[in-house]
C-alpha cells in the first residue's frame, strides 16, 4: 500500500519542482542586457495550485523590480488588485507571473522587453505552466500574448481576441489588456477591464458546468 503524506508542510512534487525552476531562473544570464537584474519567481508569486495563472509583461522598477512580488507596488499593481477585487479573488488564490522575469531598463526607466528576451525567457514561463497546470492562462497585454504565441504556435492577436475564451491543448487562453495606467487612460478604461474581468468568472462557471 501507497504511504500516505500526511504532513502538509513537506514539499509535494509540485513545490520540489518549482523550486528547481526558482534556483534555474535565478541563476540565468542568458540575456546580456537583463544580466544584473534579479528573476522575479519566487513563493510570492501565488499558488501552485491556481486554477488560474495571469501573465504580465515584465517586472516594473517601482513595482516587482522592488517589492519582489509580481504586479504589486506600483500603479499598474493597484490597478490590478482593483480587478482583482472586482471578481472576488485573492492573490493566495491566483499565480502571477511575467513573460520576462527580470525588470528592462534603459537610462533608468521601464522599458519593452524584446523579441530576443521574451523568446529566452518563454521556456521559464513554459515550465511554470506544465507545473501549475491551471484551467486558464490570463495574458496581460500584447508581451504577454505574444509568449504564449510562441509557446503554443499560435498567432493569437490581442485587438483581435481580447476577452475571449480561446481552447488550447492544455488550458484556456483569455486575452486581456495590460492594467497599466498608459493602457487604463487611453486604450482600455478601468471600468471595461472590470467587464472583461468578470468573463474570467463565467468562464470559470462555464468550466464547472461541464465537468
Amino acid at each position: 500500500m501507497k504511504k500516505v503524506n500526511l504532513d502538509k508542510n513537506l514539499p509535494t512534487d509540485k513545490t520540489k519542482s518549482f523550486r528547481r525552476l526558482e534556483k534555474k531562473a535565478a541563476v540565468c544570464r542568458m540575456c546580456p542586457r537583463l544580466a544584473d537584474q534579479p528573476a522575479v519567481l519566487s513563493a510570492a508569486n501565488g499558488s501552485l495550485n491556481a486554477q488560474i495563472v495571469f501573465v504580465a509583461e515584465a517586472p516594473g522598477r517601482f513595482g516587482a523590480g522592488r517589492t519582489w512580488v509580481p504586479l504589486h507596488g506600483d500603479r499598474s499593481g493597484k490597478n490590478f488588485e482593483t480587478l482583482l477585487n472586482h471578481i472576488s479573488l485573492t492573490r493566495s488564490e491566483v499565480f502571477i507571473t511575467n513573460a520576462v522575469l527580470c525588470n528592462p531598463l534603459e537610462d533608468g526607466n521601464n522599458r519593452r522587453p524584446n523579441t530576443v528576451e521574451i523568446k529566452n525567457c518563454a521556456a521559464f514561463l513554459k515550465a511554470t505552466l506544465d507545473i501549475i497546470k491551471p484551467k486558464i492562462v490570463v495574458t496581460l497585454g500584447t508581451v504577454a500574448l505574444q509568449s504564449l504565441n510562441k509557446i503554443l504556435g499560435s498567432r493569437f492577436q490581442l485587438n483581435q481576441n481580447v476577452a475571449q475564451p480561446l481552447p488550447t491543448s492544455g488550458f484556456t487562453l483569455f486575452p486581456l489588456y495590460h492594467p497599466s495606467p498608459r493602457v487604463t487612460n487611453w486604450k482600455r478604461r478601468l471600468t471595461q477591464q472590470k467587464k472583461d474581468f468578470k468573463k474570467i468568472i463565467r468562464c470559470v462557471k462555464t468550466m464547472q458546468a461541464t465537468l
